[in-house]
């Protein structure tokens, strides 16, 4: 089944993603996460960081596209209807057994951010969970301030329960 566009906030709209699109999603997830490492690095050091994240940012985009590969069903770009480029992006899973819908990769381009793209993207994807029938959704994000923005819109669009966790590390 084929989505159509659909207008999310005024032009702006969210569609399935392609192929093509794929240089621009990474591009775009390379800006999102490049503050997350910057944090990262300040929490365990940029020795740590550099041995355990040295190729992160190839590391991501390989996983955003694997996962279109994988589930083009499960990924959705926003685009500009002005110009038609993309600015943000989601991933998701559908367990049908569990009837849980996970989001996982997103972002939305540093240019267009505080627009409501983001919680208008979630909530889309949300909305998509309700209607295969899931009765459950969960995104995992992290607890420094560079996940910050993103803990914030998750809770925008109602995200409630939380199970924190803590990840330790240690120089040997």
């Amino acid at each position: 089944m084929v989505e159509k566009r659909v207008e999310i906030v005024p032009g702006y709209v969210i569609r399935e993603a392609v192929a093509e699109e794929m240089g621009r999603v990474g591009e775009i997830a390379r800006q999102a996460w490049a503050p997350i490492h910057q944090v990262y690095a300040q929490d365990v050091g940029e020795e740590m960081h550099g041995s355990l994240c040295a190729n992160w940012a190839p590391e991501k985009e390989a996983a955003v596209r694997g996962h279109w590969e994988r589930h083009p069903e499960w990924f959705r770009v926003v685009e500009c209807v002005e110009n038609g480029e993309v600015v943000a992006f989601v991933t998701f899973r559908m367990d049908n057994e569990k009837l849980l819908g996970i989001l996982t990769n997103n972002a939305v381009a540093p240019e267009v951010q505080g627009k409501g793209i983001g919680t208008a993207m979630y909530t889309h994807v949300l909305d998509l969970f309700r209607k295969q029938g899931l009765r459950y959704a969960s995104v995992g994000t992290g607890l420094d301030e560079g996940h910050a923005p993103a803990r914030r819109a998750y809770e925008k669009v109602g995200f409630n329960l939380k199970r924190e966790q803590v990840t330790y590390y240690q120089y040997l």
